[in-house]
């Protein structure tokens, strides 16, 4: 009960008087706030009543707030919107406690109240869009996280790492499985390969990719320091 009512409120604006006018307490198309996009516009906002003034550059009944850019208008009043710089405050519509106009701002010549007509302009936002992205982004989150072994050595995700680059790979608790055919047990050396006697193509192949890791590791490791020869007295002294 105490959730839903504390849902019904936000949206809301506490005071529904702007220069001396009723307007709808929920911010929508035909409010005035929603209306004012682009305009000079100053706002008391609880709970401490500061006082913000600058241009509305929003409303957003998504995420139940405005932005304000209280960045200075520009000397020249001929200067775009756009050229000015930007100081924006997000404030939730619950926290609005009463707001004036103080100039109409910048507008598209003829242009209705709201969006269409606010400069700089704002492009709706394809919420399709940001969903997919949202999905792809934690599908690889999901997948980079699937690659990644649950406590295993370095060397052991080096060797997974080194095999994923050219073979479907994944891990089954500390053991590396390889084409779903070919499993590699922990400590991961060419001994520790096992596999089904149908699938002996796929396991030579795993175990020449295992040999070159281990070939690499070798070359690449530092050479040993050089044994000092002792050098035979001269004779005579």
């Amino acid at each position: 009960m105490a959730e839903s009512k504390r849902q019904s409120i936000v949206g809301k604006i506490a005071t529904p008087k702007v220069g001396g006018g009723p307007t709808k307490d929920v911010i929508d198309g035909d409010s005035v706030l929603y209306k004012a996009v682009g305009a000079r516009i100053k706002i008391t906002c609880a709970p401490h009543n500061n006082i913000l003034e600058g241009t509305l550059f929003t409303t957003c009944n998504i995420t139940n707030a405005i932005a304000i850019n209280t960045a200075p208008a520009p000397p020249n009043p001929s200067a775009p919107l756009a050229s000015q710089p930007g100081d924006y405050h997000i404030i939730p519509f619950a926290h609005i406690l009463s707001f004036d106009l103080v100039g109409p701002g910048e507008r598209v010549p003829e242009s209705g109240p709201g969006f269409d007509g606010a400069l700089p302009s704002i492009s709706k936002v394809d919420l399709e869009a940001l969903k997919a992205r949202e999905e792809r982004t934690i599908r690889e989150m999901k997948q980079k996280d699937a690659m990644r072994g649950k406590n295993v050595t370095r060397e052991a995700q080096d060797i997974f790492d080194f095999i994923a680059r050219t073979l479907p790979t994944r891990w089954a608790e500390p053991s590396i499985v390889v084409n779903d055919s070919v499993m590699i047990d922990p400590p991961y050396t060419v001994e520790n390969l096992r596999a089904n006697k149908d699938k002996a193509q796929s396991l030579a192949h795993v175990r020449k990719i295992l040999e070159s890791y281990y070939q690499r590791k070798k070359s690449s490791a530092p050479n040993r320091a050089p044994v000092a020869t002792p050098i035979a007295p001269r004779k005579g002294g």
